[in-house]
């Protein structure tokens, strides 16, 4: 049923997706609305991440009569919700909302997680927002759809086929039929076919000079001619909740919720350190990166009143997130796979204007700057270097010109590569070929052929280029321990350090393929230059709170050097995972030097030396060889020498026989069967973090969880005593996949 009246019920879809799969699910079932039972995006509202559309919004859909909510719902880490509802999911959980905020509305939900990680983790984040959502009086439409990562044929998107067609299209077609649903009539505003309202509009305003063109973009977003639009450009990929810092950039706080989440541009920084930590001749190549945080750029400001400032700049445990850029080189081949007439105009200055009308169904970008060059959106802002997605190949398909000798065939190939009938051609080409954008505009070479016209113009271009999505770091260092050791040349701003792991290899056939910003971060040459006002180096950021915002750091009534804090906490790291550890265990140095305490020397504390079990640190940290990646071990050994810390190593690729991984030596430590895990926790009260691949981090949960359900009686209250201590901060994972 269609209506002409406000009577209409906009279907509001939203996404919480870390690595984009739930992003490509929305997208894949808005296409399959429209062209399945006629729905068109004037009747869909959001098409954005929880965050992005806001919180207060979220929860002000109850209000509305008969609202309709879709909703994709990845999961993360030890079974936790995606940064990109964050936000969002820690208002849903405040216990002053009444039960009958959702009571209007309606909702279907798809949760997509892998059954690899046991029952308690599948789908649990997706499975959490319904469970609420069923406390605040919402009402399912369909039951709960599931997508797991590793189903045949597909994986979630083979799930979420299954799905669509037994479960929400049935749902929505009868409440269409039924006048429970009533949808804008398309001639009410456009349609797709006769009118079509493209997203951008785009005009060139300016002809570059040849000074211009030899200056290949590494500068523009810092041109004061273009530098505020970048400035609120950057603002859409700044994290929900980034910390704000004033003029002086000193973090500041405020208790204005209305200014909580309010978005910023980047802080600016400069590489001052950038040393390779593995051996020359090791297979990994992992960077320790120093950047000294100078300044901030500068958009348009909100200005935070009723703040405070802080004494760090930020904390233990936090998380940097870069914001990468595109080197020249792809940046070129890019625009040599492009059709002459926008190839034409890269170095101009063009004037991109958003449609807010549009009806195109592209939800792959943030509006891009008022006023750059092509170029320099390509270098700073698109994402060119991504794997495109399966609608992406569908929307490229249109773009095929049939004068081609092989137009019409690219067609259906781009077509058959987009359903998920082929999903195993899409994993071949794409997925382990690692198929770029410029890969696949070099192969389907039809969409830039001119014979009988190019039917890609700029403005299509931009609506189906992904924007650069920030990469998150945690952060290495600990903020106390470096304000005590700053260098005095360091005039202002603050210094924070990384751990990175280069991303470079390459594919079965042979195509060799890096990882965007770890490559980015390994090309800057460190310097020392004080200013950011200009140098391709400068580097953009933002600073948020990590998984260890609760680090314990209460000083005991009688310390001594060797137990120091009330808390003692054991460390469990694997690869870069040592990151956000090494911040933690420094942080905890810092204070006890700062408060006078002093390091006693005597002899090494080693493995086999099993102390008390109530050291003030320990660290269970794997790697595979002690002489190739044993990421800062001289630091480790000095504060094994000094009796700081426990360390316990798990070098997998040492042993004689078999390999040694992290969850192993913790087992075996402190007597075996789990006796360290045991004592830290029932005995000495202690908090445990863990840090890593996300694998590497549920087997170890696993492992405390059997270690304490030996001792407890039973799993299920070993698993309670996790949770709590997980409630108190006492116990947190940070993992990746």
């Amino acid at each position: 049923m269609t209506s002409t009246t406000n009577d209409s019920r906009p279907i509001t879809i939203l996404w919480a997706t870390q690595s984009g799969r739930a992003k490509a699910c929305a997208r894949r079932t808005i296409r399959l609305l429209h062209s399945s039972l006629g729905i068109t995006p004037n009747n869909i509202q959001g098409q954005c991440s929880f965050d992005d559309f806001g919180a207060d919004r979220f929860l002000s859909l109850g209000q509305h009569q008969n609202s309709l909510l879709l909703m994709f719902v990845s999961t993360t880490g030890d079974a936790e919700q995606c940064t990109s509802i964050a936000s969002t999911w820690s208002k849903l959980l405040s216990k002053s909302l009444p039960h009958t905020t959702f009571q209007n509305c309606q909702f279907a939900l798809f949760a997509l997680g892998d059954r690899a990680y046991g029952p308690d983790a599948y789908c649990a984040a997706g499975r959490k927002v319904a469970a609420r959502l069923n406390q605040l009086s919402a009402i399912p439409i369909c039951t709960l759809g599931y997508g797991d990562d590793g189903s045949l044929n597909g994986g979630v998107f083979a799930d979420l086929d299954v799905w669509l067609e037994g479960q929400l299209f049935p749902t929505l077609k009868a409440m269409i039929g039924g006048g429970q649903l009533k949808l804008l009539d398309a001639s009410c505003s456009s349609s797709l076919d006769e009118k079509e309202i493209k997203m951008y509009t785009v005009k060139a305003i300016r002809q570059a000079d040849a000074a211009e063109k030899d200056n290949v973009a590494l500068h523009e977003w810092q041109n004061e001619i273009y530098q505020q639009r970048y400035a609120n450009y950057f603002k859409h990929s700044c994290p929900t909740t980034a910390y704000q810092y004033n003029g002086d950039l000193k973090r500041t706080v405020t208790s204005n919720a209305n200014q909580l989440d309010c978005k910023t541009p980047p802080l600016l920084g400069r590489v001052s350190v950038n040393n390779r930590i593995t051996a020359d001749d090791w297979i990994q190549n992992t960077r320790h990166i120093r950047i000294n945080v100078l300044s901030s750029m500068k958009g348009d400001m909100t200005t935070l009143s009723g703040a405070s400032v802080t004494e760090l700049p930020y904390q233990a445990g936090d998380v940097a997130t870069i914001l990468p850029s595109n080197p020249s080189t792809l940046v070129s081949r890019f625009l040599s796979v492009l059709p002459t007439a926008i190839r034409s105009i890269a170095d101009d200055t063009i004037h991109i204007q958003y449609n807010h009308h549009h009806t195109q169904t592209s939800m792959n970008n943030h509006p891009w700057p008022q006023y750059c060059t092509l170029r320099g959106l390509l270098t700073h802002c698109a994402d060119i270097q991504s794997l495109p997605e399966r609608e992406d190949l569908f929307a490229l398909s249109s773009f095929c010109n049939p004068n081609h000798e092989d137009g019409n065939d690219h067609r259906e190939k781009l077509i058959s590569l987009s359903e998920t009938s082929g999903a195993a051609l899409y994993g071949d080409y794409i997925i382990r070929e690692k198929r770029n954008w410029v890969d696949v505009l070099y192969d389907f070479d039809s969409i830039r052929f001119e014979e009988g016209g190019v039917k890609l113009t700029l403005e299509d271009l931009l609506s189906l280029l992904p924007s650069l999505a920030p990469r998150h770091f945690s952060i290495a260092s600990s903020p106390s321990f470096i304000q005590m050791n700053q260098s005095p040349t360091v005039s202002n701003g603050f210094a924070l350090e990384l751990c990175v792991a280069v991303v470079e290899g390459s594919t079965p056939f042979g195509r060799p393929y890096t990882g965007c910003c770890s490559k980015y971060l390994e090309s800057i040459s460190p310097c020392s230059d004080q200013t950011t006002s200009d140098g391709s180096d400068v580097v953009r950021l933002w600073i948020h709170p990590g998984s260890f915002s609760n680090l314990p750091l209460d000083i005991r009534e009688n310390p001594t050097p060797h137990h120091y804090f009330t808390t003692p906490v054991l460390y469990v790291g694997a690869g870069t995972g040592i990151a956000p550890l090494r911040s933690l265990i420094l942080e905890r140095e810092a204070i006890m030097m700062k408060n006078g305490a002093t390091s006693i020397s005597s002899s090494a504390t080693t493995v086999e030396d099993n102390g008390d079990g109530n050291e003030d640190n320990t660290l269970v940290f794997g790697c595979r060889s002690k002489a190739k990646d044993y990421y800062y071990g001289e630091e480790w050994e000095e504060f094994v020498t000094t009796k700081r810390l426990r360390m316990i190593p798990a070098f997998s690729r040492d042993q004689k026989v078999g390999k040694l991984y992290v969850q192993r030596a913790l087992r075996e430590a402190g007597g075996g069967s789990g006796e360290l895990i045991v004592q830290h926790i029932l005995e000495h009260n202690g908090a445990v973090y863990i840090a890593g691949g996300s694998k590497m981090a549920r087997a170890v949960k696993d492992e405390i969880v059997e270690a304490l359900t030996n001792t407890l009686g039973n799993e299920k209250t070993a698993k309670k005593l996790l949770n709590k201590l997980k409630r108190t901060g006492k116990f947190s994972i940070e993992a990746w996949s």
